[in-house]
């Protein structure tokens, strides 16, 4: 019995230390990763241009908190912070916040970004828009100018579209389709398009479409300041034809000539599972890698595993192109388990675009991974590269609130990562590496083909799951 006991001693202290080691490796990561800004010590201002100045000298502090910037990078933002910093006069707002999207760019970073506080979101256009292949187009406006809606933008302002989105692109780091994401965002903030120098004042913006119909569409666009309690609305959930619930009865959308399909429809179900009709075919869809509202990611894992373990399909076409990202953690097991949970002989279409972006990415990779050979990535390419910043913080100036979300977390998904200052402590215990996450055939969407109800990347899918299924 003693030696019973002894050893039961042994096993419970081991228990104990393991447990103590790990909860101080887990505290030890918390502070590396996810730092606190840094203090604003600043007393009041005497005046604008000194409030502008210790706006700077923060700023200054929180581009160094970041760990994305490569050497010459940091340098070229320290030097653009000065040159505002000596100036005799004060910016205007709308211009001093594109400048400091400019410098938060220069990371090339697609986490790195400059948002704001209350007090200082921007102004917005009552017009929302998506691009497909052929070009940008209306999707969403409030009721006033529905006459916008279904046409494909030309110019704002007198500059042409080509113009205005590549001006808007210096705006957000990352790759050309993240950047390209922003800027269908920014194209509706009227004190972005002030700043970048498109449009001349705050009080109005004059945009030119052609109507579905053909015509040309000319209207002034009064801007609008957005409630506090009126969420943002990334890019991905313009393209559905399904009313902006959080815009309000006042919001009309583009309804396409026929149904959406499957793939484009119920935008508002963050995750779906649904087994295809006539067919030996799953469909699951993730539009966030994190819970959303009611919506949690794990009882629908469970969910979907219990489902596919009772009768497993034959084929999955897995729709990633609208997750966002979110919270790594909540896939991996889940991503891992996929291949078993369909039929030995089946394969997994992994559907993406360059809205799939951060842990979103981490869950194709996590798929790709454990599916190799029977995983086929369909679309377009991912919003990031294989390797990335993320983590980190976020630190508001203390005059004009203005944020910066500074990244200090490198992942690696096609190299090994072992510079313990920058390499995520987490991914160590990941397994994971893919030589590429660029689709096997690249397909595009074009607005006639969304006009139409078709959804040309499900489609490809479509035929080749059930080509391989029968």
């Amino acid at each position: 019995m003693r030696k019973f006991l002894k050893i039961g001693g042994i096993v419970v202290g081991v228990i104990l230390l393991l447990a103590a080691i790990g909860g101080g490796l887990l505290y030890a990561m918390m502070r590396h990763f996810y730092p606190s800004p840094p203090q604003a010590n600043y007393g009041k201002p005497n005046n604008s241009l000194e409030a502008q100045r210790q706006d700077l000298d923060y700023f200054t502090k929180l581009i160094a908190m970041d760990r994305s910037f490569s050497t010459d990078a940091r340098l070229q933002a320290q030097r653009r912070i000065a040159e505002l910093a000596d100036l005799k006069t004060v910016v205007p707002r709308p211009n001093f916040r594109v400048a400091l999207m400019e410098i938060a760019a220069l990371a090339d970073n697609g986490h790195t970004r400059l948002d704001s506080d209350s007090g200082a979101d921007p102004m917005e256009l009552p017009v929302r828009v998506a691009a497909f292949s052929d070009g940008i187009y209306v999707l969403h406006a409030s009721k006033e100018y529905a006459d916008l809606l279904g046409g494909k933008l030309v110019s704002i302002d007198g500059h042409s579209i080509d113009e205005v989105e590549s001006r808007l692109e210096q705006l957000r780091g990352g790759t050309p389709q993240w950047r390209q994401a922003w800027a269908q965002v920014y194209i509706s903030w009227q004190d972005v398009l002030v700043g970048a120098g498109i449009t001349s004042d705050m009080g109005h913006s004059t945009w030119t479409v052609t109507s579905p119909s053909g015509a040309t569409v000319t209207r002034t666009l009064t801007p609008y300041k957005p409630s506090e309690d009126e969420p943002d609305i990334f890019v991905n959930r313009i393209y559905s034809p399904e009313p902006l619930k959080e815009l309000g009865a006042e919001w009309v959308a583009y309804q396409p000539d026929r149904p959406s399909p499957i793939t484009l429809s119920d935008f508002d179900a963050t995750f779906r599972r649904v087994r295809l009709p006539n067919s030996c075919v799953m469909l699951i869809q993730f539009r966030s890698n994190d819970d959303v509202g009611n919506n949690r990611i794990v009882d629908f894992e469970a969910a979907s595993k219990a489902d596919m373990q009772a009768n497993k399909p034959c084929q999955l076409i897995f729709d990633n192109r609208f997750n966002a990202g979110g919270n790594l953690t909540k896939t991996i097991f889940f991503a891992k388990d996929l291949p078993d949970l369909i039929s030995p002989s089946g394969h997994i279409y992994l559907l993406t675009s360059g809205m799939t972006f951060s842990a979103g990415i981490t869950t194709t990779a996590l798929i790709k991974h454990a599916g190799g050979d029977r995983v086929t990535i369909l679309g377009e390419p991912v919003g990031d590269r294989l390797a990335f910043f993320a983590e980190g913080g976020r630190g508001c100036l203390p005059n004009y609130p203005l944020c910066l979300h500074y990244e200090t977390g490198k992942h690696d998904y096609g190299h090994s990562c072992t510079n313990v200052d920058t390499c995520f402590w987490l991914n160590w215990l990941l397994p994971l590496r893919v030589k590429t996450l660029q689709p096997d055939e690249t397909i595009e969407m074009s607005f006639d083909d969304w006009r139409q109800g078709r959804d040309p990347v499900f489609e490809r899918a479509m035929a080749l799951a059930n080509r391989n299924g029968l």
